[in-house]
C-alpha cells in the first residue's frame, strides 16, 4: 500500500520520470532508508548523498552505514563530512539553519555533476504539519500555512533542479512499520529528542497538547494545508498577473513597479506583489513577516514618500516620482538610462570633434554650423530636448562638462531678464533628487549654456544676426 502511494506521488505530484536518475537525501533515519528502499523497490534510477554533520561521535559510523547499504544495492553514494557548529558560530547561525544551508549546498551541486533530474528528500506528513505550526506560530501568511510542496524549484540552489518530496502524505507511524517489515535498522538520532530545538518543542510539546483538544488534529492540519495550497495557487497566479502588470523593470539587484498601477490594486494584492517582488530578490529568505509588508505598505501611503526605508534582508524600498523600487542595500537607486555623468566630482572639456562620455552609452557631442539666417530662426524652433543651438561668438571656450555647484543658477532659455536656481529647476522637471548632482551641464566661462537634455540658456540663444552656431547633442552610441 505504501509503495503504491510513493508512486503516485513521486510520478504525479513530484513529476519524476522513471528514466533519469534522482539524487536522494540519505540520513540513515528511519524516513530517508524508506524513501531509498521505496524507490528502488518501484525501479528509480537512484544516487545516494550523505552530509555528516560532524555534531555527534556517531555521525561517522552513520554513514559507513549509509554508504554500506548503498555499495549493497549497487547505488552510487557521495558523502562529504563538514563542521557545521564552527559554520553556525563564524555566520551567526543556528546549528539547525547552518545544517540545512549545507546540506542543501552539497545535496544540489551532486545532483548537478551526476546530471540528477531532482533531488528527493524525506519529509513526510508529520514534518508538514510540524511546518505548518511553526509557520503560524511565526505569523506566516496563507503560503506559510500551505507547507511544504511535493515539488519546488529552489533557486538559492539550482534554477532548474527541484526538491521533492515523495513522502509527503505518509504519516511517521506508517514509514516505521514500513522500515520493520522489509527488516532495516536505522540509525537513531538522540537530538531529535532534545527539546531546545524549536522543531523539536513542536514535535514533542505543543503537538501532544493540540491532540488533548482533538485526537485528529495532526490530519486536520495536513487537510487544511492541502486546501490552502490549491487557493495559494490560483492567488499566486493573480498576483503574477498583478506584478507583471505593474513591474517597469527587473535586475538581479532591483525591481521597479509603476506606483499608479501598484497603488489601484486591492490591499491583499498589494500585501502579495510586495512580497513576491522580495522573494524575487531573496529566493533564500524563508519567512517574509507581515511586519515587513506593513511597513512598505505604510510608508507608501504618505502623501510624499521621502528617502529610502530598511525593508527586510538587506533590502530597501523607495518612491522616486511615480516608480516604486525594491532593491538590495548594495545596488544604486536607478537611473532608468539617463545621460548622467560618471560621478559628481566629473569634470571634463567638451571640444568639437572630441565628445564626452557619460553613463549609460551616451555622449554629449559638439559641432559648429553653418546655417543660412532664413533657416536657422526656422530650424531652431523645432529642436529635440537632446540637441541645442548657441550662438558660438557669445561662448567661452573650451566648454567644459561637469554636475552642478551649490546654489549655482541659470537663465532657461525663453525666460529672459529672469534666473533660476539649478535645484528649484530640477525640481519643476521632476528630475529625481539622487540624479540631480550627476545631471550634466555643458558650462561656458562660469555660466551654464546648457542643461542637457533639458533646455539651453537664454544668455547664448541664436538671433537673425548670429554668424555661426554651435550645435550640441546627447548621443546614444551604444547599450
Amino acid at each position: 500500500m505504501i509503495l503504491e502511494r510513493m508512486r503516485s506521488a513521486v510520478v504525479e505530484k513530484c513529476g519524476i520520470h522513471q528514466e533519469k536518475p534522482i539524487l536522494l537525501g540519505v540520513s540513515g533515519g528511519t524516513d530517508s532508508l524508506a524513501l531509498l528502499h521505496g524507490l528502488k523497490t518501484l525501479g528509480f534510477n537512484l544516487v545516494v548523498a550523505h552530509v555528516d554533520h560532524s555534531l555527534r561521535p556517531e555521525s561517522r559510523e552513520e554513514a559507513r552505514y549509509v554508504q554500506q547499504l548503498a555499495d549493497s544495492q549497487g547505488i552510487p553514494f557521495y558523502c562529504q563530512r563538514i563542521d557545521v557548529g564552527e559554520i553556525a558560530e563564524t555566520q551567526g547561525q543556528s546549528i539547525e539553519e547552518a545544517a540545512r544551508e549545507v546540506r542543501y549546498q552539497f545535496l544540489f551541486e551532486q545532483a548537478r555533476a551526476q546530471e540528477c533530474q531532482a533531488v528527493a528528500v524525506a519529509h513526510h506528513a508529520d514534518d508538514q504539519v510540524e511546518t505548518i505550526l511553526m509557520h503560524f506560530l511565526r505569523g506566516a501568511a496563507l503560503p506559510g500555512l500551505t507547507g511544504m510542496p511535493y515539488r519546488r524549484i529552489m533557486a538559492q540552489w539550482d534554477q532548474k533542479i527541484p526538491l521533492v518530496r515523495p513522502l509527503l502524505d505518509i504519516w511517521r507511524k506508517e514509514i516505521e512499520a514500513y522500515v520493520g517489515e522489509i527488516g532495516l535498522t536505522p540509525c537513531y538520532d538522540v537530538s531529535n529528542l532534545d527539546t531546545t530545538y524549536y522543531r523539536n518543542r513542536i514535535r514533542h510539546e505543543l503537538i501532544p497538547l493540540l491532540e488533548t483538544y482533538n485526537p485528529k488534529v495532526k490530519t486536520v492540519i495536513w487537510r487544511m494545508a492541502e486546501v490552502l495550497h490549491e487557493e495559494e495557487s490560483y492567488l499566486d497566479v493573480l498576483t503574477q498577473d498583478a506584478f507583471i502588470q505593474c513591474k517597469a523593470s527587473e535586475s538581479e539587484d532591483s525591481i521597479t513597479l509603476n506606483l499608479v498601477a501598484f497603488k489601484n490594486l486591492s490591499t491583499a494584492l498589494k500585501r502579495r506583489v510586495l512580497r513576491h517582488a522580495i522573494a524575487q530578490l531573496r529566493p533564500d529568505l524563508r519567512d517574509i513577516g507581515f511586519e515587513a509588508i506593513t511597513r512598505g505598505l505604510t510608508y507608501l501611503e504618505e502623501a510624499v514618500p521621502r528617502g529610502e526605508i530598511d525593508l527586510i534582508a538587506r533590502l530597501n524600498l523607495a518612491v522616486i516620482d511615480d516608480i516604486l523600487v525594491i532593491k538590495t542595500w548594495e545596488a544604486d537607486l536607478p537611473d532608468f538610462g539617463q545621460p548622467l555623468l560618471p560621478d559628481a566630482q566629473f569634470v571634463a572639456l567638451l571640444e568639437t570633434e572630441k565628445p564626452v562620455r557619460l553613463r549609460n552609452g551616451w555622449e554629449i557631442q559638439a559641432s559648429k554650423l553653418d546655417v543660412h539666417p532664413e533657416e536657422m530662426m526656422k530650424l531652431v524652433q523645432n529642436l529635440s530636448p537632446n540637441e541645442a543651438w548657441l550662438n558660438y561668438d557669445l561662448l567661452d571656450l573650451p566648454l567644459v562638462v561637469r554636475g552642478r555647484r551649490e546654489g549655482e543658477r541659470f537663465q532657461p532659455f525663453g525666460m529672459e531678464g529672469r534666473t533660476k536656481g539649478l535645484q528649484d529647476y530640477f525640481i519643476n522637471q521632476k528630475i529625481p533628487e539622487h540624479l540631480r548632482s550627476i545631471w550634466p551641464l555643458v558650462i561656458s566661462g562660469d555660466e551654464v549654456a546648457w542643461v542637457a537634455g533639458l533646455r539651453p540658456s537664454e544668455d547664448f540663444r541664436i538671433t537673425d544676426t548670429t554668424q555661426c552656431i554651435l550645435q550640441l547633442k546627447l548621443v546614444k552610441t551604444s547599450d
